[in-house]
């Protein structure tokens, strides 16, 4: 039974020394629909949730499809305009509720599909938080949720065994890149396809075969087992030539699942689609992995909120190497 008054925070931290600020959007559209709020009404907790403050936020190709009115997150976040969008962030237990578990001040990370990441104080359910550990920096816990839970859960769902080969688009990028750690993890033959000047990078990672998709008009038939699609559409399409008859393609742009499984019907090709799910427990082992250096994350670039336009606009090009991240430890910067 707790002893606080009514209306007072769990952390004895009263709700006027906290200001809130963050990104807004009040309808769909360019990056120029995001708005910088100075002001935000602060979130109240309950009992089994906290509030966190953000440092980090990650910029994720969701994101932007969000704020162009496309898919799921559109559909959610329309009933709430004005919106804050960011699903994962890192940062400090500002306030914590009686039946959470957490303390105020330790460092955690979270992946949430409510949104509020944009924004300097939010409140997420406790069940959804992982502790950061020492050794893992707050930008780098940051850039994990989103990108690190869907590779993850990739692996999962692929069920891989020893020896079969893989086929991997966007290898580079933010999921593609910590997919690709995982994989090396597990007797593969992995096979990625990427521009010539990602290829460098991913032999640092272990990948020794790669399909410039710069270059080939169609892809030979290489029999892979399964084919992992970060992209989907016709560049998806194109790729299937890779996939030997009857085999499996898991496509994490579910809007592309119907196109990837009409053009690959008439090869029994199983396309399948993945829906992330926000877990704890899946984000505390892969912070765990970056802890013992057994896994790394590459941040492209981070920006201050003041520019979330400017971040949405680098993401959404395509020819970002790693995540994207917003520095919500300062309000101001050169301009939105």
């Amino acid at each position: 039974m707790s002893d606080k008054q009514p209306n007072e925070p769990a952390n004895g931290v009263t709700n006027h020394d906290l200001t809130n600020y963050g990104v807004t959007i009040s309808e769909f559209g360019a990056p120029e629909v995001l708005t910088l709020q100075a002001h935000l009404p602060l979130p109240q907790i309950n009992d089994n949730q906290v509030l966190i403050e953000t440092h980090y936020a990650a910029v994720n190709p969701v994101d932007y499809k969000t704020r162009l009115g496309l898919g799921w997150g559109a559909e959610k976040f329309k009933a709430q305009f004005p919106a804050v969008l960011g699903f994962d962030a890192a940062g400090v237990i500002a306030q914590a509720g009686s039946n959470s578990g957490f303390q105020v001040g330790e460092r955690v990370a979270v992946l949430t599909f409510d949104g509020g990441a944009y924004s300097r104080y939010f409140a997420v359910n406790a069940d959804l938080v992982a502790r950061v550990p020492d050794g893992v920096s707050l930008q780098q816990a940051a850039a994990l949720p989103t990108a690190g839970v869907t590779a993850y859960q990739l692996v999962k769902q692929a069920d891989l065994q020893a020896g079969q080969k893989v086929l991997v688009s966007a290898a580079a990028g933010g999921v593609g890149h910590l997919l690709i750690q995982l994989l090396r993890r597990l007797p593969l033959e992995i096979i990625a396809i990427c521009s010539p000047a990602k290829q460098a990078y991913l032999q640092t990672l272990g990948v020794s075969r790669f399909l410039d998709y710069t270059a080939l008009q169609s892809y030979p038939p290489l029999a892979a087992d399964i084919f992992l699609d970060l992209v989907g559409g016709e560049a998806g399409v194109k790729a299937l030539s890779a996939v030997k008859d009857g085999g499996r393609v898991i496509c994490v742009p579910t809007i592309h699942v119907p196109l990837l499984q009409q053009a690959g019907e008439s090869r029994g090709l199983q396309v399948e689609k993945i829906l992330a799910q926000p877990n704890a427990a899946d984000l505390s082992a892969l912070l765990a992995l970056l802890a013992r250096q057994q896994l790394q994350i590459e941040i492209a670039d981070s920006y201050p909120l003041s520019q979330i336009q400017a971040a949405h606009r680098t993401l959404e090009q395509g020819r970002t190497q790693g995540k994207i991240i917003l520095d919500l430890n300062e309000k101001t910067g050169r301009g939105v």
